[in-house]
């Protein structure tokens, strides 16, 4: 039953990010990542303030707490630079279709991070998959239906593909922070002779530091060209500010918190299985916002991707 609840809070947080990729596509038209991402996260900064000041108020974090504090807000919300410049340069379709590979990211992790089973089905699984993604990102060399250049295109995609190892990892980290050890984390700790935490984090307090983590490392990258973010601010219209405000309350605040809950009391092979439903929501999101569909490669690129994920998951649990 509580396996039950972790899974419908998860599922909620997969629904609100599914429609993201295509509202900052959309928002990116009219205005670049640095500015977009300092104000979406200057707007979460206002809205938790009372929340930060209780936080520090009612905590004393040691320099140990602190750094994984920092490691944890680097990794889950500075990383989305990655995502917020990739998504500049690519597609929302390709975004989402590359999203299906931090599945079997997931898997390969949770093996080397958590010793999670891993079998001959997962192994071909994850290599037949990983040909599909790749497929995907060099997509654009061969077939490039978009007004995007197929060069732009490559690099948008890899900048993708890279936020979700990092991103793959925030998870590893969440689940070391708020619930299961990793023997290869605590061998890390050990040899730069860092003291493990024994008390235990909350994890609504370091959802909230981190998203002021963000804020702080976003700043200097809103100041780059401040004439040219001042002017694209001042132009945008009343459904560029409504997309702002979902991904600053709903995609980042709500969002995150529903994930991290769920993380830590998931395996990460479990967490993994809900990127699959993401798509369902998320295509139908990029052709109604964005007119855009899935090119002929990029469903050969789903096709084998799938096959991927069904070795690895489903005929696994049939030879069970």
């Amino acid at each position: 039953m509580k396996n039950l609840n972790n899974y419908g809070i998860l599922l909620a947080a997969t629904i609100l990010w599914s429609v993201a990729p295509s509202l900052i596509k959309y928002v990116l038209g009219n205005l670049d990542p640095f500015p977009f991402l300092f104000i979406r996260f200057l707007i979460i900064a206002i809205v938790c303030l009372p929340l930060l000041l209780k936080i520090l108020k009612k905590n004393n974090y040691s320099s140990y707490d602190k750094m994984n504090l920092l490691i944890f807000g680097l990794t889950g919300q500075t990383s989305l630079i990655l995502f917020f410049v990739g998504m500049n340069y690519t597609s929302a379709v390709d975004s989402i279709i590359i999203s299906l590979s931090a599945p079997l990211i997931s898997i390969a992790a949770g093996h080397y991070f958590y010793k999670e089973k891993l079998n001959i089905y997962k192994e071909i699984g994850i290599a037949i998959a990983s040909f599909g993604t790749l497929l995907v990102i060099v997509e654009p060399a061969f077939s490039n239906h978009s007004t995007i250049s197929a060069n732009d295109r490559i690099f948008g995609n890899l900048c993708i593909l890279l936020y979700q190892v990092i991103f793959t990892f925030w998870g590893v980290y969440t689940k070391f922070l708020f619930g299961k050890n990793s023997v290869f984390l605590i061998k890390v700790f050990k040899y730069f002779k860092v003291n493990l935490h024994k008390k235990s984090y909350n994890i609504f307090d370091f959802s909230v530091i981190s998203f002021y983590i963000g804020f702080l490392t976003f700043i200097p990258l809103a100041f780059f060209d401040l004439s040219k973010y001042f002017n694209q601010v001042a132009s945008l219209d009343v459904y560029n500010w409504g997309a702002i405000g979902y991904m600053a309350i709903f995609s980042s605040i709500v969002a995150y918190y529903l994930f991290v809950k769920a993380q830590s009391k998931l395996q990460i092979t479990e967490v993994s299985i809900f990127s699959y439903i993401s798509p369902l929501f998320a295509l139908p999101a990029a052709f109604f916002i964005l007119g855009e569909m899935p090119s002929y490669y990029s469903f050969a690129g789903i096709a084998v991707i799938l096959v991927g994920l069904f070795i690895a998951e489903k005929l696994e649990i049939r030879q069970k």
